[in-house]
């Protein structure tokens, strides 16, 4: 068996914490099995068979209730094994999951969750930490405005967070498909923490960590906890608007795209968790064997001896103890910084490859990036500048100046040996050429001439970054193609023309 993932938790004890929680687990277990006429678990959905081990231990003041399944699934076995353990003052939750392969070195090919129950017990109202000296859970998603990025920075750079935390972004006012940040904290209750942060805290996040560090304009990002990888943001993976939605899918299905890979790296770093120290001690305290009544001394000296090696033994116990809490800490931060600096496809890296964060930037930095082969027109920012705010996503719009960059590197070596429109449609940008009406219409005409270098140039290529939006959102981008270099020459970023 491999553990492919592990969500723990400690809180205080309350009065009947244990039964609430138990409750809620043989709730779970009740719902999704049945027993067939043998007495054998199945599981009601697919009727196939499975284990259920259900135990409740009580050794030395401490309460101690298990729950174990195994269910078969395609290619191999998975096993849930739930413990929970209630002393004088914690209680103390572990849900780990592993996987067995039968037949063959390939794992199954699974899309893994979160069970159903850790929601519903990390929701209950005992005061849920991560671990003894970490943050609190919050079961659901946080949401964070303008007045709460002091309180959102504190948990971000919080030397004791000792969870991952997925930050979402608003892009004109929603997420993705209008529910990304709900539906993921519900994938990751208890791996990681969930925020979705409006466009006015993502600009105060912005001012105060400076560019390379945030999240906007419809972004998605997962900080990693700050340890050992602190310093660099390239280390904390994000997504951008564009680079999500580029594929033209529903916004639906890129959502549920992003959910599972945000599942899936969240659940590979969980199992190299270490285990909650109280939960080993209590295994250990249960196998050691009971001392037979003829070991134990009978006159006073042996007694006081017997007492003085076990002070001892005890000691060096819990000095070995803490010793291995501290391995296993180490480890768990270095496996997790490791995670964290291994690139993986999909995700942007940040640093110095911040996306712009307004159209005006992204105009800023594709004429610096593609100098000497684009020529952009003299007034191109200021047509930028009297865009909506929001109107983008700015990231989209560099790409598209700079997939014109890449057309015009191309026609260095020759022609394109296909239409423009067609050419830049294959490398996902959207174009099109002005009709023969606004071609042949002086007025419109006129509009869209515009002056690059030294010339006045008729730009009848328009690309199209943006479409049924608002006129103040709706980006056009009014190019030509010309026979000597520069090959493309931008004339117009900015509004749709009415």
């Amino acid at each position: 068996m491999q553990v492919v993932g592990k969500i723990q938790a400690i809180a205080p004890v309350q009065d009947n914490a244990l039964n609430s929680v138990m409750t809620l687990l043989d709730r779970w277990a009740a719902s999704k099995f049945s027993q067939d006429d043998s007495g054998m678990s199945v599981i009601r959905k697919s009727q196939a068979p499975a284990l259920v081990d259900r135990r409740d231990e009580h050794f030395d003041g401490l309460d101690q209730s298990t729950f174990e399944v195994l269910e078969q699934i395609p290619g191999g076995d998975l096993t849930t094994h739930v413990r929970v353990l209630s002393g004088a003052d914690r209680i103390h939750f572990n849900c780990t999951l592993s996987l067995s392969v039968t037949g063959g070195l390939a794992p199954p090919n699974i899309d893994l969750h979160a069970p159903r129950f850790v929601r519903d017990i990390l929701g209950l109202e005992l005061g849920w930490r991560a671990s003894e000296d970490a943050e609190r859970i919050v079961p659901t998603f946080i949401d964070v405005r303008e007045a709460d990025v002091e309180t959102f920075l504190s948990l971000l750079q919080s030397r004791q967070r000792r969870l991952p935390l997925i930050v979402v972004s608003e892009y004109n006012g929603q997420t993705i498909a209008g529910d990304l940040h709900a539906r993921v904290a519900t994938d990751i209750c208890g791996l990681g923490h969930t925020c979705r942060i409006s466009r006015e805290a993502a600009w105060a996040i912005t001012q105060t960590l400076d560019k390379e560090w945030s999240c906007y304009n419809g972004a998605v990002r997962l900080f990693w906890p700050f340890r050992a990888n602190q310093e660099d943001p390239r280390n904390h993976p994000l997504w951008t608007y564009d680079s999500l939605t580029r594929r033209g899918e529903r916004e639906t299905e890129v959502r549920d795209r992003l959910r599972r890979r945000i599942r899936e790296r969240l659940l590979d770093a969980s199992a190299f968790l270490a285990d909650d120290p109280a939960l080993d001690r209590f295994s250990r305290l249960r196998a050691q064997p009971a001392r037979e009544p003829s070991a134990i001394g009978t006159t006073p000296d042996e007694v006081e001896g017997l007492k003085s090696d076990l002070a001892i033994a005890t000691a060096a116990l819990r000095e070995r103890d803490d010793e291995i809490a501290v391995l296993k800490s180490n480890l768990e931060a270095l496996n997790i910084a490791l995670r964290s600096q291994a690139p993986r496809p999909g995700a942007d890296e940040a640093g110095e490859n911040a996306p712009p964060s307004t159209v005006l930037e992204a105009v800023v930095q594709g004429r610096s990036r593609h100098e000497g082969l684009v020529l952009f027109g003299a007034d191109v920012e200021g047509y930028a500048k009297e865009l909506n705010p929001e109107a983008g996503p700015p990231d989209k719009v560099l790409r598209y100046l700079d997939t014109l960059a890449e057309m015009a590197a191309a026609l260095e070596k020759g022609p394109l040996g296909k239409s423009v429109p067609t050419w830049l449609k294959d490398r996902g940008v959207e174009a099109s050429v002005e009709s023969d009406t606004v071609k042949n219409n002086k007025a419109a005409r006129q509009r869209r001439t515009f002056t690059i270098g030294d010339d006045a140039v008729f730009c009848e290529l328009h690309a199209k970054p943006t479409d049924n939006v608002p006129p103040d959102h709706c980006i056009r981008i009014y190019f030509e193609k010309f026979d000597h270099s520069p090959h493309v020459r931008i004339g117009y970023i900015g509004r749709h023309f009415d």
